[in-house]
């Protein structure tokens, strides 16, 4: 194995520990998810009621599906092209998403302006070490 696919390996096996994590937590731990929005990412998210707890789970359920598709590539990468293909899509428009919406952050949930330039800057980093080593 080369170093790139170790590099690529472990940057798939993160973020599918993280996307696990996130989804059991949304789906099972609702009170948790929100202390890791504001511990990752400076989030202060409002309990709301039963929307925003059903909201929460169908968001944690795509993020354990996704998270399990990146363990998958995490074992065979070349045999999951389309998986780390999605997985680069997915960084690159969440940090887009994140620095278009800057005001939105701020105003609805206290994101200050260089936590979230941090953390685009961590999804594009993410991206662009896919895409660097894609099989």
């Amino acid at each position: 194995m080369s170093g790139g696919e170790m590099v690529l390996r472990a940057v798939l096996a993160l973020l599918a520990v993280y996307h696990l994590s996130m989804g059991l937590v949304s789906i099972f731990f609702q009170r948790g998810a929100a202390g890791l929005a504001r511990g990752l990412y400076g989030i202060e998210m409002e309990d709301s009621g039963q929307r925003f707890s059903y909201a929460l789970r169908m968001l944690g359920l795509y993020a354990l599906a996704f998270g399990f598709l990146l363990a998958r590539a995490a074992m065979d990468p070349a045999g999951h092209r389309s998986v780390i293909a999605a997985a680069i899509l997915l960084q690159s428009v969440r940090a887009a998403s994140r620095l278009a919406s800057a005001g939105t952050l701020r105003a609805a949930f206290g994101v200050a302006p260089a936590r979230n330039g941090l953390s685009a800057a961590a999804l594009v980093a993410q991206a662009g070490l896919l895409a660097w080593f894609f099989p």
